[in-house]
């Protein structure tokens, strides 16, 4: 398969124009405010929470779950080999994090659980069970996210597909990178 046919790049340039849609501002737009600018700044679904509610989180959460979908979905249905559809979920994380459009980019989780599900649910699964055992005797989400992330990688090495995918446990790094400074702040607080 040659790496630069057009129909690759342009399934490639797809999945990173929907992970540049960050429903926090869309959702925000429809309400009057930008997430960007207010509360945590993160245009996230925990942001988006915090600022209009519950059903917000939930919106926000799901539009942005469903780019990492779309991307492994469309990609499977293209007929790509693992990898590139992997590749393809790891961008609309990308995506999410560095948007094409202007405006600053979130953090990538929603994003990445989504590609996960779709991608491999055995990792979404892990991903849990992880971050459940850390958030136990740590009790912030935040300092458990590590946790679910070794646990995703290590679910995708038990299904014996770790090798086409690690676009994705890219990906997942880069979500952990972005919360390097909620990180900090998570262990000052405890």
């Amino acid at each position: 398969m040659n790496a630069f046919n057009p129909e690759i790049i342009l399934y490639l340039l797809f999945c990173w124009v929907a992970g540049s849609v960050l429903w926090a501002r869309v959702l925000g737009r429809m309400l009057g405010a930008d997430p960007a600018g207010s509360g945590s700044g993160n245009p996230g679904a925990r942001n988006a929470g915090r600022l209009f509610g519950a059903p917000a989180f939930l919106a926000v959460f799901a539009g942005d779950a469903l780019k990492g979908v779309a991307a492994v979905v469309s990609g499977r249905y293209l007929g790509y080999p693992e990898w590139l559809v992997a590749a393809g979920g790891a961008l609309a994380v990308f995506g999410h994090v560095f948007p094409l459009f202007r405006g600053k980019g979130g953090k990538g989780v929603s994003a990445f659980i989504g590609a996960a599900l779709a991608f491999s649910p055995g990792s979404l699964i892990g991903f849990a069970v992880g971050t459940a055992a850390g958030l136990l005797p740590l009790r912030s989400a935040t300092l458990a996210m590590p946790g679910g992330f070794a646990a995703c990688t290590a679910a995708l090495w038990l299904s014996g597909v770790l090798s086409v995918s690690w676009p994705l446990v890219m990906a997942g790094g880069l979500v952990l990178f972005r919360h390097k400074p909620d990180f900090h702040e998570a262990l000052r607080r405890h």
